[in-house]
């Protein structure tokens, strides 16, 4: 289906609102006497409790420590929940909220080539303007042809919300795309027919290394594959349009990857080391391109990994790299460092993640070897081809299952 419209998601996916909420809360509890502090990993727990006044009456009950609840303890949540929600929607006016990796970019892009664009929000309405005019200035509510945001009382929840999107848009949800910050509202959006592209916030890290069927990544820079660059800095034209190519292959595919398959639950990525092995070939980050390149055919394979001295993962450069540096580089390449070419920003897995969902990452991404990683250290390196060999000698087994099946029948 064409891809007509992308709906992001405003506290998540566009903007780290949580560390702005996190940041009230401390005020509000200093105000209060109380000393209070919590991590990102701490605060993004509680959102679990749902609203605002759970959440500040979570921490409140940890001061009184088991003391029976009265009356005031009620009236003392109300009054901290209003003043955090008022000095929440000060600081978004005041504070420097940067938008999200690429985010900006693939706005800019989108809008270029004439995509609707639906912004969805938890906040309030007053607190969601308050974001765009922080994040874009006073022509910020213009960059979307449709706001859709959480009620005066700031309650909301995530599928009423893509279903008054879903009602918005007139059409039919497969030709939009939806971006988010986190794993529940993922959950709403796809329960409304929306593909989703899930963008993990760092107060979201529950969410899964992969999931088999969605797109997960840590941020839309990422996208951009084959670039060892810093997802905060700044994109070209070219990279805004290979962004929004992108974006418009994963929704081609339905944010899906080897969807042709039908892959084992049971598959995972420790199956695929049992049968070859979890040997890796590695290469110093200070050795030429030129003992790339013997490494490579002395080997037999087409990429090598950069470990430090304790054996944690610095990069990974492959055939691809190479290629490119010859381009760029020329007959200065021979000598060029591999830390120089590789990539830095690796993507990973790990040995009980499933091979359904890391096969999809590996075609959305066009990443042809991933790294096996436990507790920091490289464990195994798997292929494309390793993937793809495994499932067909399953498929193989199968049908010989199901001959012998047959046979017993006649």
């Amino acid at each position: 289906m064409t891809l007509q419209a992308i709906i992001i998601r405003a506290d998540g996916a566009l903007a780290e609102t949580e560390d702005v909420r996190r940041r009230a809360f401390a005020q509000v509890f200093s105000e209060a006497g109380f000393d209070w502090s919590c991590d990102r990993e701490g605060f993004a727990l509680t959102a679990k409790l749902g609203s605002g006044e759970a959440r500040m009456a979570h921490y409140v009950r940890a001061f009184l420590r088991g003391k029976p609840e009265t009356e005031d303890f009620t009236l003392l949540i109300q009054a901290m929940h209003r003043r955090a929600s008022k000095v929440f929607g000060e600081m978004l006016s005041s504070m420097v909220v940067e938008p999200r990796p690429g985010i900006r970019d693939l706005i800019i892009a989108a809008r270029g080539d004439g995509l609707r664009l639906v912004l969805v929000s938890l906040l309030e309405p007053r607190d969601t303007e308050r974001l765009l005019k922080t994040l874009f200035g006073d022509r910020g509510r213009q960059l979307f042809d449709v706001v859709v945001s959480g009620d005066k009382s700031g309650k909301g929840e995530c599928a009423r919300l893509y279903a008054e999107v879903r009602s918005s848009l007139g059409c039919d949800p497969k030709h939009s795309l939806v971006i988010e910050g986190g794993r529940r509202g993922a959950q709403a959006a796809k329960a409304s027919d929306f593909p989703v592209i899930t963008t993990r916030s760092a107060f979201c890290r529950e969410s899964p290394a992969f999931s088999e069927d969605s797109v997960l990544i840590d941020n839309l820079t990422s996208l951009l594959t084959g670039r060892d660059r810093s997802p905060h800095d700044p994109l070209t034209s070219e990279d805004r349009a290979d962004l929004l190519e992108a974006i418009y292959r994963l929704h081609a595919s339905n944010c899906s990857g080897l969807t042709g398959l039908d892959w084992s639950d049971e598959m995972k990525v420790s199956d695929i080391l049992k049968s070859k092995g979890s040997a890796i070939k590695t290469i110093e980050a200070n050795a030429t391109m030129r003992a790339l390149a013997h490494s490579f055919r002395k080997e037999q394979v087409g990429a090598m990994l950069v470990l430090d001295d304790k054996g944690g993962l610095q990069g990974i450069i492959s055939e691809r790299d190479l290629a490119r540096g010859i381009d760029e580089f020329g007959i200065d390449l021979p000598q060029m460092r591999v830390a120089n070419l590789m990539t830095r920003s690796v993507v990973t897995c790990a040995p009980d993640d499933r091979v359904a969902a890391v096969a999809n990452v590996m075609t959305q991404r066009r990443i042809r070897h991933l790294p096996v990683v436990v507790d920091g250290k490289v464990v195994g390196l798997i292929s494309i081809g390793d993937v793809l060999k495994h499932r067909l000698d399953e498929v193989q087994l199968e049908a010989s299952v199901l001959r012998d099946v047959a046979r017993s029948r006649r």
